[in-house]
């Protein structure tokens, strides 16, 4: 079990006013630093925040030494307050329990490692806690600066649009995507979290024979819980030219092979949090082959006239965002 400590402290402006917390993870020599804030919160809200975060970090279990100068985030556990709150139904007997949802996550964090609470005495000669101080309080001073210009949301904006990496983590490694979190330096110079997901792209095929039939592929797709009608696609493979993809997988999901395939559009599917790019080519001269499907990929080859399929999209029943983009674009600019 991996020895961690977590230094952590918050700050606030005003109490309630704009806030910072901060922290910091030390396992071996690997040091992480988390930092975040809130345009209006509390002190004692920071103060939680900054373990959270830091605990959220942890994907194992760990033997945790958790310092911090908050005699309210250290006392809820070394005098057992957390654990009263919680039989009570997370209630205090002289009123309501604040930051309940904060007290509730932390507490459910700190059933996943072995914790050792430690209070620290604030602004000592603690480097760690010192460093969690100053961060903590940059932070808060960050989102003080952005009070002036909170109307300026209500308004058109004309500058800078680029966002700067400023760290990234990653949380997911499969088979066709990853995912990181990333921290972000916004235009204002407030900070932002990004959650992104890395995929290598595909590519796919409108295939229209001499008498404008499509051929197209149904299956079951588990994430939409129904049969969907597509156009042939597939992923990308590391360095592969997308015509070449297309190609393999038209003959792959349906048996023909094209003397001719064109480029139509390239597009990012949901660029909002995933880097896919998908390339859409129009096939024609179609000549019947064999098809190969992939390992565990269960298909139908249908062969649908291509002004029906028109139909079927204007009528809602084509719902694939590929498809529709390769038909219309094919109807559009190349198919008379």
């Amino acid at each position: 079990m991996n020895q961690v400590l977590l230094y952590t402290d918050g700050a606030c402006s005003g109490n309630p006013g704009p806030g910072g917390y901060a922290a910091i993870l030390v396992c071996g020599p690997h040091e992480k630093v988390i930092k975040g804030g809130e345009a209006e919160t509390t002190n004692n809200r920071m103060e939680l925040l900054a373990v959270i975060e830091g605990l959220r970090c942890l994907k194992d279990k760990c033997r945790v030494t958790v310092y911090s100068d908050s005699s309210y985030v250290i006392n809820s556990f070394t005098k057992g307050w957390i654990y009263g709150w919680k039989k009570a139904g997370w209630k205090r007997k002289d009123g309501p329990l604040k930051n309940v949802e904060l007290i509730k996550e932390l507490y459910n964090l700190s059933l996943q490692h072995d914790i050792t609470w430690e209070w620290v005495k604030g602004h000592a000669d603690n480097d760690y806690n010192n460093r969690c101080d100053k961060l903590a309080v940059e932070m808060s001073n960050s989102y003080k600066e952005q009070e002036p210009v909170k109307k300026e949301r209500d308004e058109f904006y004309a500058g800078e649009l680029e966002e700067k990496e400023v760290c990234r983590e990653n949380y997911f490694n499969g088979k066709v995507f990853k995912v990181d979190v990333l921290d972000v330096l916004l235009p204002d110079n407030s900070t932002g979290k990004r959650e992104i997901v890395y995929h290598e792209g595909g590519a796919a095929v409108v295939a229209v024979d001499g008498d404008k039939n499509v051929y197209m592929v149904k299956q079951y797709r588990i994430a939409t819980g129904r049969e969907m009608l597509e156009i042939p696609a597939g992923k990308l493979e590391t360095g592969e030219e997308p015509i070449n993809c297309a190609v393999r997988e038209l003959t792959e999901e349906t048996g023909m092979k094209a003397s001719e395939v064109v480029k139509l559009c390239s597009y990012y599917a949901t660029p909002g949090y995933c880097t896919e790019k998908l390339h859409i080519f129009l096939a024609r001269g179609l000549v019947q082959d064999r098809p190969h499907r992939d390992e565990g990929e269960f298909l139908h080859v249908v062969k649908i006239p291509l002004d029906q399929v028109v139909q079927m999209i204007k009528d809602g029943k084509i719902q694939d965002g590929k498809t529709i983009n390769g038909i219309l674009t094919a109807v559009s600019f190349y198919i008379n």
